[in-house]
């Protein structure tokens, strides 16, 4: 700002002198003249400096929209990873709590098998003379050795097919993606086509 009041003043300056000059003697209207020159090289330095901080000012603006842009994308960038921390933070937190039912369910069963392993000495502590006895709960104990690994086999079984859904779902999410993709892309065209036909 201040240079510009000085370029106009240097304009007005040399307007004056210019209207000296057709009234004064020839000495002074060569000083005039020499005075008009350097207040004309003086507004054309001037005149190039301002140029200068014009291009300064544009440049600086550039920068900042370049820098404005680039914080919006790292905004957005970071929002969509904060929403799949999310999503995977609910994930782990629904197979946490399916591993701990099955945990549950393991110790239960352990603690049946405890409890008939424990049943199962007592009988045959208690049965020690008796040899017909003893095969009968012997075969009684073999049943529940087979159902225990049984019951291990389902719980394997049961933990595979969770996976295979987890694989599932996983592909059917994808797929929706791609979908959604896909719908987006068409709605484009649709509205592509539509502000041809308008």
């Amino acid at each position: 700002m201040e240079r510009k009041c000085a370029a106009v003043g240097i304009v007005v300056a040399i307007g004056l002198l210019a209207l000296g000059g057709c009234s004064g003697t020839p000495d002074e209207t060569t000083q005039l003249k020499g005075q008009v020159e350097q207040l004309q090289t003086t507004l054309e330095k001037t005149r190039n400096e301002r140029d200068l901080l014009q291009q300064d000012v544009q440049s600086l603006k550039n920068g900042l929209d370049e820098a404005e842009s680039k914080l919006a994308g790292t905004t957005e960038a970071k929002n969509a990873i904060q929403s799949q921390l999310q999503d995977l933070t609910r994930s782990r937190d629904d197979l946490r709590g399916k591993v701990e039912q099955f945990s549950t369910t393991s110790k239960q069963l352990q603690q049946r098998v405890d409890e008939l392993t424990a049943s199962r000495d007592q009988l045959q502590t208690m049965v020690e003379g008796l040899v017909d006895t003893r095969g009968t709960l012997e075969k009684q104990v073999a049943t529940l050795t087979r159902a225990r690994d049984a019951a291990r086999a389902d719980a394997v079984s049961a933990q595979t097919k969770i996976d295979q859904i987890n694989d599932k779902l996983k592909t059917q999410t994808q797929q929706m993606v791609d979908l959604q993709d896909q719908m987006k892309t068409i709605r484009s065209v649709l509205q592509q086509l539509q502000q041809k036909l308008e």
